[in-house]
């Protein structure tokens, strides 16, 4: 995904309570699993290095906002949005192969 909407209330009533080091891998973190579109893996270490700051920053933020699941660290209300995107652009997709809309009035 190219782009998300960056709600600035929702995202500091998110991250008032964090430290500054924790609102730096939260908002890496946000910004990698938009763009790769995947969870994260289950190992803090390589989540660590992908956000370039320490496990101990690391660790305290997936605890809070991620679900370990088999595939990994799920950020729920992130793959929401982009399983959402992803539903609209195929149906987009296969509306724009239909030919779109018949004129009215057209024979």
């Amino acid at each position: 995904m190219d782009w998300y909407k960056h709600d600035i209330p929702k995202y500091v009533a998110e991250t008032d309570e964090l430290p500054d080091a924790e609102d730096l891998a939260y908002r890496r973190m946000r910004d990698i699993y938009y763009t790769t579109e995947k969870p994260f893996p289950a190992e803090i270490e390589t989540v660590s290095d992908w956000v370039k700051l320490d496990d101990d920053v690391v660790a305290p933020v997936l605890e809070k906002f991620f679900k370990p699941t088999p595939e990994g660290y799920v950020h729920e209300a992130w793959q929401k949005e982009i399983d959402h995107r992803k539903f609209v652009s195929v149906t987009n997709r296969r509306n724009g192969h239909k030919g779109g809309r018949k004129r009215r009035g057209v024979v």
